[in-house]
């Protein structure tokens, strides 16, 4: 999940005139700090930018630029403070309702996370990065019906977007992993794979979307074409592990004995460089000793 980032901005200056060299030199600061965040040089900016709404403290962009200066530091707390001071002066500033609702959830406060993102999406329902981010936080605290309404949106938004394409294809497979019948668990998955087959259609090399449908398909009991969406994983992929495993058990279970042999050998090779696969590697070995008989 992504924050949007601080930007350069102006301020005009109205003040009465016994303030305006304070006023002015304020609104200085404010550009060089904008300036410094941009250039990546966070902790000059954050000692700007400070030493700016010390200066002014009704710059709402002041105070988001110094909430995005901290969040660069990881220091969320004073994060969250500096975006609530932006917020306490315009209620409505989506930019700020959204990187709060992200530094919140870092926080660990999900709830109050995604009331912020909501905020955010409901004031400008055309921001598809806080519906995105909607979705994926409602998706990890498994309010999946909200994500996928969320992930609905953001691909009516971005129709071509791979990412919230494969997004959506996630929410619906695990939607379908609730349901109990297959007669609720198929348009699910009749859905997802329409997700992930238009995620590809966007971005060829999008190898997750193609190891998802692999997975669906086999959901669905097509296995010729489960095998040919793991095999368009691997064009993009050549070493993924867990793309090779589901293919030498599809190979296996077609009874392809040489396709799912070397299936199996490729995967065992890959897992040297996969820990996360290396769980599966023992299982791969009695595959591949049953298949050649020993």
């Amino acid at each position: 999940m992504r924050r949007l980032i601080g930007f350069l901005f102006l301020l005009s200056l109205v003040c009465v005139p016994v303030r305006a060299r304070a006023q002015a030199e304020a609104i200085d600061l404010f550009r060089l700090g904008a300036q410094e965040l941009a250039a990546g040089m966070i902790d000059k900016a954050v000692a700007t930018l400070e030493r700016a709404v010390a200066m002014k403290s009704d710059a709402k962009e002041g105070w988001y630029n110094l909430g995005v200066a901290y969040g660069r530091k990881k220091n969320y707390a004073k994060e969250v403070q500096a975006y609530r001071k932006a917020l306490d002066l315009d209620p409505n500033y989506v930019n700020a309702l959204h990187n709060l609702g992200m530094s919140l959830l870092d926080l660990g406060q999900k709830d109050e996370g995604i009331a912020s993102l909501r905020k955010a999406v409901e004031i400008a329902p055309e921001a598809a990065d806080s519906w995105n981010n909607l979705g994926v936080a409602l998706m990890e605290a498994g309010e999946l019906a909200g994500a996928r309404d969320a992930f609905r949106k953001l691909v009516e938004l971005t129709p071509e977007s791979p990412e919230a394409l494969f997004n959506l294809g996630i929410c619906l497979m695990r939607l379908a992993e609730k349901e109990t019948s297959s007669e609720r668990q198929e348009p699910l998955l009749r859905e997802a794979l329409d997700a992930n087959q238009r995620a590809l259609a966007s971005d060829p090399k999008a190898y997750r979307a193609a190891y998802n449908r692999g997975v669906i398909l086999h959901r669905l009991g097509d296995i010729d074409s489960e095998i040919a969406a793991y095999r368009m994983a691997l064009e993009a992929r050549p070493a993924y592990g867990a793309a090779l495993y589901n293919l030498a058990a599809a190979y296996s279970l077609k009874g392809d004995r040489d396709a799912a042999i070397a299936a199996w050998e490729a995967f065992i090779k890959a897992a040297r460089t996969e820990p996360a696969e290396r769980v599966f590697v023992e299982n791969a070995r009695k595959e591949l000793l049953r298949l050649k008989g020993m």
